[in-house]
């Protein structure tokens, strides 16, 4: 009974890991190298095969600028603007020209 919740836990902070790396369009191998981790074991623990220890949740914490609370607990605190700056830097020239354009439309919109 506690190995399938310990499974279950693992399996939930994997899922959550994967999605903080492909908010961020990152592969596993630079998502791990960002993160100073092997890709293997992000691979393991994104597929809840392994736990993060408390050095590791660190490590990816402080070097995507998200907090903790949601990678151990599943809770968002709202809007994270880093994580959104960081993501809006990832895209090319002509993607930003098409996300000037939808914001702009956005605020149109709510005006």
């Amino acid at each position: 009974m506690i190995m399938d919740m310990e499974k279950d836990y693992n399996l939930m902070v994997g899922l959550r890991i994967r999605e903080i790396r492909e908010s961020m369009h990152l592969s596993r191998e630079k998502f791990s190298e960002k993160c100073d981790i092997s890709s293997s074991f992000l691979a393991d623990v994104e597929r809840g095969k392994k736990s993060l220890t408390s050095k590791t949740i660190y490590k990816i914490c402080s070097s995507c600028n998200i907090s903790a609370d949601y990678i151990v607990l599943g809770h968002k605190e709202g809007f994270d603007k880093d994580v959104g700056i960081e993501l809006l830097n990832s895209f090319n020239n002509q993607q930003m020209e098409h996300i000037v354009n939808i914001l702009y439309e956005i605020k149109k919109l709510s005006s």
